[in-house]
């Protein structure tokens, strides 16, 4: 089996290859090993499943924690670990105890570098959570909730195998309770095959205390469409790290990220779309709010191989800042390697103009509730999604971004 394994900058052209930089890496003085490892393989009953965490504890070993400058992360230190965290699930899912051959299958075939090597690693050697979704081919499953209360450090390895023809959706919502320091990095792999739809909808309610870190590959083959929509709301570093490959003809997918920060708020964004087959389709539509001391990065990076003919490919990015101490930084990012497509970019930072402010003071509306509606909007859109779905939750959504605004 051809393994895959998918950077977020491919440096390679022909037969040359550019120098890279590398993270500097950190070895902790405290860190998990052989006793969290064994804690996390008693409640496997699948001997697939433990080869695989093995094989990516060996991995693990040889790794240090990243130094991200842009994050103010030196290093990491782990939590106390808990072996298996509570969840609440609603729909046709299994647990991650439950994968098949196909789905280690995946596991091994799909490989990428998630925000950082080390943290992709840590989810998947020490899982103490996940979830493995199986459609039958040409099935159409009702919504999937995957709720998560945020009491100990959290780390899940989930694979979706989407068959062809079939359609699915998942709503994954994490929320803190921002009593203290909480921890989650993630490894999914999601295939979604010939004619089949898949929608994600991520919905992170972080802590000023928490460090989020979400990593996620999606295969997207013949003609099969998948829409994610990803919000970000606070953490002290929430980091996603979205990755496609439009590997087929045909292959549509959809991103649009909604992050909020305030206080002092890192939230460091990684989505990228790489096209490799003709008559491809992709578009990124990001929109943030920032204030206080808060910090946006948002890098989005179109990748058109050789082989994309006559592919899509669209970008756009804005950030509203609400405060002059409050920092935003967009980089997007395109790289075409062939002819005969349409691509295009766009990313943008700015303020609230002042006559929409004055529209709405001469309402009735005071200056600071203004600001708020106006902000607001800009998250009303996504509210409004994940309202298709589940009522109380998209409320849970509003309610959350209204405190921080």
């Amino acid at each position: 089996m051809d393994t895959i394994f998918e950077k977020a900058i491919d440096m390679r052209h022909n037969n040359l290859k550019a120098v890279e930089w590398q993270v500097p890496q950190i070895k902790p003085k405290r860190d998990y090993g052989e006793f969290e490892f064994q804690s996390s393989l008693e409640h496997i009953s699948s001997d697939l499943l433990k080869t695989y965490k093995s094989y990516r504890y060996e991995a693990y070993k040889n790794w240090g924690f990243p130094k991200w400058k842009r994050s103010n992360l030196n290093g990491y230190e782990p939590l106390k670990y808990v072996s298996v965290v509570p969840v609440s699930v609603k729909g046709k899912i299994k647990g991650i105890n439950g994968i098949d051959e196909e789905g280690i299958e995946i596991l091994a075939k799909y490989d990428f570098e998630g925000a950082h090597r080390k943290f992709l690693l840590m989810a998947e050697a020490f899982s103490n959570t996940g979830f493995y979704l199986k459609t039958e081919e040409g099935e159409s499953l009702d919504p999937v909730i995957i709720n998560y209360d945020w009491k100990f450090p959290i780390y899940e390895t989930s694979v979706y195998n989407i068959k062809p023809n079939s359609r699915a959706t998942v709503i994954r919502i994490v929320r803190s309770k921002n009593f203290e320091e909480g921890f989650k990095t993630t490894s999914n792999r999601i295939i979604i095959h010939e004619n089949a739809s898949f929608e994600l909808i991520n919905i992170n309610l972080n802590g000023d205390n928490d460090i989020n870190i979400d990593n996620i590959l999606l295969e997207v083959k013949e003609n099969a469409h998948v829409k994610v929509t990803d919000i970000q709301v606070g953490g002290k570093i929430s980091a996603p790290h979205i990755v496609f490959r439009l590997s087929e003809k045909g292959a549509n997918a959809s991103l649009y990220p909604y992050f909020l920060g305030s206080r002092k708020n890192v939230i460091d964004m990684l989505y990228l779309l790489r096209f490799y087959a003709p008559e491809t389709v992709g578009i990124i539509n990001g929109k943030g709010v920032i204030k206080d001391e808060s910090k946006a990065i948002f890098r989005g990076f179109l990748d058109l191989k050789r082989g994309a003919k006559e592919a899509s490919a669209s970008e756009s990015e804005y950030t509203l800042t609400l405060s002059e101490k409050a920092k935003a930084e967009a980089i997007p990012s395109l790289i075409v390697d062939e002819n005969e497509v349409n691509a295009a970019h766009a990313a943008s930072v700015g303020t609230i103009e002042k006559e929409k402010l004055y529209y709405l003071m001469t309402r009735g509306f005071s200056l600071e509730e203004a600001k708020r509606l106006i902000a607001y909007g800009i998250f009303e859109p996504a509210i409004e999604t994940v309202k298709t779905f589940v009522e109380d939750i998209s409320q849970e959504v509003k309610d959350a971004v209204f405190q921080r605004i």
